[in-house]
């Protein structure tokens, strides 16, 4: 499987470079036009801003980096099970607590009674 970030950075550099091919197409067809009070604008902007985050994300931008991690299968396994293995010990601890409180409050209850 590939890396998080490689990925999004193929989709990101495919995306826009297939949505400023489209936006090619338009100008050559006459469709849209580089005037800045048209929607081709909009368009030519939001394909170069695909392909360009996708460049910075293939630089290793610390941000994006944080947003699509650049881990390989066994080391996102290794993350998953001690996430997993974490979530366990919270939820024995809740219990642990959960049965505590159920316990006092027992033991109030045959005091009163």
């Amino acid at each position: 499987m590939m890396p998080p970030a490689r990925a999004a950075q193929r989709l990101l550099v495919g995306g826009g470079t297939a949505v400023l091919f489209a936006w090619a197409m338009g100008l050559q067809s006459g469709r849209t036009s580089v005037s800045g009070d048209g929607g081709g604008t909009a368009i030519l902007l939001l394909g170069a801003l695909f392909v360009l985050t996708g460049l910075a994300l293939g630089q290793r931008s610390a941000t994006l980096l944080r947003l699509f991690p650049e881990e390989g299968d066994s080391a996102m396994q290794a993350r998953l099970q001690q996430e997993v293995a974490d979530l366990e010990k919270d939820e024995q601890s809740s219990r642990a607590w959960a049965r505590l409180e159920a316990d006092a409050l027992r033991s109030a209850l045959d005091e009163e009674a």
